[in-house]
């Protein structure tokens, strides 16, 4: 019997085919990423994908570089921008707004520091002008921050030649012209005396008011207004003492009966009675 026809030997050997699928007998197909053909046997291992490089990300290098320089994967993007460019342009902009910040409180304290000075200069020009008007006029108002300046006369009395003399207010000439009865009848006539102890001190005597003149005569238009504008004549004493020192050099008040024999003689003290 014959034997049959011998084949060409190279029919009989499997197509050759690189290292990982040699031992397979599915079809040979691209390679995924990260794989390469190898056609070295591997006699323990040739089964298995060799992986001849290691993962993008390499865990122990914590930096986001590849693993490999050749590695081809897109860098990371935030923004579409990388990472690096993002940091670059998110520190820029932070100290654009810190500094925004910053000029924005030194501005704001510097206007406010401008208008306190406005405020000041203003404040000064107008105490100024109000001291220039006071001083060509005898009425000026006050305020709680305005010093009114002191005047520097002397007050003078007429004594001794004035003594044992009558004395009679300016409201008298109001009076004759005024239709009010009441204002006729005011005490306004008074009779001076010099170098004697004022009355009112004594028992009795009542202290209406007091003021700081300068002249004798100013002492008894305080007690005569008092008269005057009271309709009556419940002022009866006016004592005033050129030497005395502010706030009060004239004192009034209302004592009845008081008999010039019976006060005590003191110089630097004159003393006005309402003439009854």
């Amino acid at each position: 019997m014959d034997s049959p026809p011998l084949q060409h030997e190279h029919e009989h050997e499997p197509q050759r085919l690189s290292a990982l699928y040699q031992y397979h007998n599915a079809p040979e197909v691209a390679p995924a990423h990260g794989l390469e053909y190898d056609d070295t046997v591997y006699p323990s291992s040739d089964k298995y994908p060799v992986i001849r490089e290691a993962p993008s990300y390499d865990p122990s290098n914590y930096k986001g570089k590849h693993a490999f320089i050749n590695d081809n994967r897109p860098p990371r993007i935030i923004f579409g921008m990388k990472v690096r460019t993002f940091l670059v342009v998110a520190l820029v902009m932070a100290l654009i707004i810190v500094g925004a910040a910053v000029g924005g409180a030194v501005g704001g304290k510097s206007m406010r520091e401008n208008e306190t000075q406005d405020g000041t200069q203003v404040s000064n020009l107008s105490n100024e002008n109000s001291t220039a008007a006071s001083s060509t006029s005898s009425a000026t108002s006050t305020t709680s921050t305005f010093a009114a300046a002191t005047p520097t006369y002397t007050p003078l009395s007429d004594c001794p030649a004035s003594n044992d003399t009558g004395y009679t207010s300016s409201y008298a000439q109001l009076s004759s012209t005024t239709s009010t009865s009441t204002s006729t009848t005011a005490g306004l006539t008074f009779t001076k005396y010099c170098a004697f102890a004022g009355p009112l001190s004594q028992s009795g005597a009542a202290r209406i008011t007091e003021a700081y003149v300068y002249s004798f005569s100013d002492c008894i238009e305080v007690c005569a207004g008092y008269n005057y504008y009271n309709a009556g004549s419940n002022c009866t004493v006016a004592v005033y003492e050129p030497a005395g020192d502010r706030p009060a050099n004239c004192w009034v008040g209302q004592l009845d009966g008081v008999l010039v024999s019976a006060l005590k003689a003191e110089n630097g003290t004159d003393v006005a009675l309402l003439t009854q």
